[in-house]
């Protein structure tokens, strides 16, 4: 992790200093937000209403919280149900001449940033990104025979009408010193928690909406008939790379199985590509599901990509269902 990305984590989630200037920060963002709600509520920015309901799933702390899983194992519930899905996303990280752009499985991650890629992957369903979430919206439903939009990190994109709102938080960082950015790591006042529909943990806490991951399977990069046993990974000397904006989940869930690793964190989004593997030749490597989307074209047979199933808790679970059902009805 770089230098200053550890600075920032100790300040927002350990012991590091609070600067006078950080906290000044923090109340002229927190004012800028408060004022753009109010603005929003007011009916002086407007607030754009789908012909089809919206879920957003969304997080009131900076980077990663849980939300691509959740968004994943929200389509494919939706699915299951008998609803037709759709998703929109920002396509953050990816570099389009065209705006919005459908995301085929096959699709380039340059372009479409990786985790609409994974989303496209993981639930063969209509993904739509785009920095402007409701013509990404509009057009997706224009397009596709879609009842229902899931919409990744769209809680701050006020324009955008939505019908529920999830929250996720990270379990082992939760809301850090309860700070705004820069201060801590709040996009939004703690208060907003009390107007979602509901608040989501990844990873377990006991009397509280969750769901942990466990590994499904590990194949072969870009070899996925190819499969090894978690036990294959023990006793071994293992690389695990995750460019993930809490890569500690993955590594711990590695640990968990039994396997002693030596922990490669990357930059979310990182752009990895064979060259982060060359000093790794001899040795097996572990890398994220996010991360694989972007080596497609790589023939690498010491990288394997570990499948992470949700487990989502039978509490949760309910409350979700119950939660569409409400919105659908």
């Amino acid at each position: 992790m770089p230098m200053n990305e550890d600075k920032i984590r100790q300040r927002w989630y350990g012991s590091g200093k609070v600067n006078w200037w950080h906290r000044l920060g923090a109340k002229f963002f927190t004012f800028v937000v408060v004022t753009r709600m109010k603005f929003y509520a007011l009916g002086l920015f407007k607030t754009h209403q789908l012909k089809v309901p919206v879920i957003v799933v969304g997080n009131i702390t900076a980077g990663g919280g849980g939300k691509t899983p959740m968004v994943i194992w929200l389509a494919n519930h939706l699915k299951s149900m008998g609803y037709k899905p759709g998703i929109i996303s920002r396509g953050y990280g990816g570099k389009r001449k065209v705006e919005p752009m459908f995301v085929t499985a096959n699709a380039s991650p340059v372009a479409t940033g990786d985790e609409a890629l994974l989303m496209a992957k993981k639930t063969q369903l209509p993904v739509m990104v785009g920095k402007d979430r409701v013509k990404a919206a509009k057009t997706l439903i224009q397009n596709y025979p879609v009842n229902v939009l899931v919409a990744d990190d769209g809680l701050q994109h006020l324009a955008l009408g939505r019908d529920a709102e999830i929250v996720m938080l990270d379990a082992k960082w939760r809301t850090g010193n309860h700070m705004m950015i820069p201060a801590g790591p709040l996009r939004e006042p703690l208060e907003r928690l009390n107007s979602v529909d509901l608040v989501v943990f990844k990873g377990f806490i006991e009397q509280q909406h969750h769901y942990e991951f466990t590994i499904e399977s590990i194949h072969q990069l870009n070899h996925v008939n190819v499969f090894k046993d978690v036990a294959d990974f023990r006793n071994k000397k293992v690389v695990a790379m995750a460019g993930t904006a809490n890569p500690d989940s993955f590594f711990s869930l590695l640990s968990t199985a039994g396997m002693a690793i030596i922990k490669q964190p990357l930059p979310d989004h990182y752009k990895i590509s064979a060259a982060d593997f060359e000093p790794h030749q001899d040795t097996l490597v572990l890398i994220t599901e996010k991360d694989a989307v972007k080596c497609e074209n790589m023939n690498l047979s010491h990288v394997w990509v570990v499948k992470m199933e949700v487990v989502m808790s039978e509490k949760t679970n309910l409350a979700l269902t119950e939660l569409i059902e409400r919105v659908m009805s």
